[in-house]
């Protein structure tokens, strides 16, 4: 009977032992799953980073080509025959007027001017109106420090 009761504790003890095994190796495939997933995220980001970083790359190299076409296009058109004949049409249309109707050009001229003037006029008493707040401001604090006791 001690036999039994002996190989009874024996296969409990089988059991725990097993049970302690499995949990060893269970917790030894659990942390280095972790490691791995660790592994595999930091690459996934390296990766991640590395796209962007070559995406922005390729952004910024399209956005000076596509710079420089237009550049190379605006050039090209300003330097052109046709706008050199329509600038040059335009040009002899003006000085046809100023030479056939100068009174219209004095009008302009004199309408400018006093547009200007106007304007000069304006800045120029903002800045003294600004000036007088200033300097009654001053007079203000100097005469009130006199009456303070």
């Amino acid at each position: 009977m001690i036999a039994l009761i002996q190989l009874g504790d024996v296969a409990i003890g089988a059991a725990f032992r097993a049970g302690e095994k499995s949990a060893d190796k269970l917790s030894d495939l659990r942390s280095r799953w972790d490691r791995e997933s660790l592994r595999t995220a930091a690459e996934a980001w390296a990766r991640w980073t590395v796209l962007a970083e070559r995406g922005a790359a390729e952004r910024e190299r399209g956005r000076r080509g596509a710079q420089r076409a237009v550049d190379a296009a605006v050039e090209r058109l300003a330097h052109s025959e046709l706008v050199g004949r329509v600038v040059d049409a335009q040009l002899e249309r003006v000085l046809s007027l100023l030479e056939n109707e100068p009174d219209r050009i004095r009008a302009l001229v004199r309408g400018q001017r006093e547009t200007i003037v106007g304007e000069a006029v304006g800045r120029v008493r903002a800045g003294a109106a600004a000036g007088d707040t200033a300097v009654d401001r001053l007079t203000l604090r100097m005469t009130r420090r006199g009456d303070a006791p």
